[in-house]
């Protein structure tokens, strides 16, 4: 395990694995444990492509010290360790508020990303995180976690859990709420709810592929979401499907690569 200092002075944990031209970067999601168990059934990747496992500010390993979570600051992260690493033919891939995360970031490293893949993010409409709610609005959001946090996020967690994960990832997953740093958690939750996804989408330059859970979004719903975004759908699935059934979304997001490298 390695530390890069973010603009604000956060330290960075970070994990460098395998080698090649093409680096793929991978970016949690909210409350994420750390990279290396988020992403272990990912990491056979690494002998096909350089792989960059490390954990945003106030997550996991990385330092828990900054004011604001906001996801302008997080893709900051994503540019100081691609930037110190002087990486290049960069593949950003996003799970969940990753998703917003990596479309803030190739704003910032255009020159030196090759294309993006947001896993199970991204949805434009509903219940969405990502329409940038008004600050009255997202203080109701943001209640249940301020006034419960540990019932609050174990209940999301469970919501997430599968039988088809391996048992392992279910006991680390139940374990995650006792473990993470609620300020940072609270504050990250907020500014996902401010974020505005179509304030973002037109300035983004690069390809962007979207792997969507078939649950998240059902068969009714796609015609909104395959109108803005180029998407593959793992079906039978839910939010994790990445555990779920790695083997399937290793094969789906390599084909990814493979048309984002085309």
């Amino acid at each position: 395990m390695s530390f890069i200092s973010s603009s604000d002075g956060v330290e960075l944990s970070y994990e460098v694995l395998g080698e090649g031209d093409i680096t793929l970067v991978f970016v949690g999601g909210l409350g994420v444990p750390t990279a290396r168990k988020i992403w272990r059934n990912q990491l056979t990747l690494s002998s096909k492509y350089k792989m960059i496992l490390f954990d945003l500010a106030g997550h996991g390993n990385s330092g828990k010290n900054r004011e604001n979570y906001t996801m302008e600051l997080f893709a900051q992260d994503v540019k100081s360790v691609v930037e110190k690493l002087d990486l290049s033919n960069v593949i950003l891939v996003g799970h969940s508020m990753g998703g917003p995360v990596i479309l803030e970031a190739e704003r910032m490293i255009s020159d030196r990303v090759i294309g993006l893949i947001a896993i199970d993010s991204l949805f434009p409409s509903g219940d969405s995180s990502y329409i940038g709610y008004p600050d009255h609005i997202v203080a109701e959001i943001v209640k249940p976690m301020q006034s419960d946090f540990i019932g609050t996020m174990t209940a999301m967690y469970k919501s997430m859990l599968s039988a088809k994960m391996d048992p392992q990832d279910i006991a680390e997953a139940e374990k995650t709420p006792d473990t993470i740093d609620r300020r940072s958690i609270i504050s990250a939750f907020a500014e996902l709810h401010r974020w505005d996804m179509h304030k973002i989408l037109p300035n983004v330059s690069k390809p962007l592929k979207c792997i969507v859970s078939g649950k998240t979004v059902p068969g009714d719903k796609r015609e909104e979401y395959n109108h803005l975004f180029d998407a593959v759908y793992h079906e039978g699935v839910g939010h994790l499907l990445f555990m779920e059934e790695p083997a399937t979304f290793n094969d789906i997001l390599e084909g990814c690569i493979r048309e984002l490298l085309a």
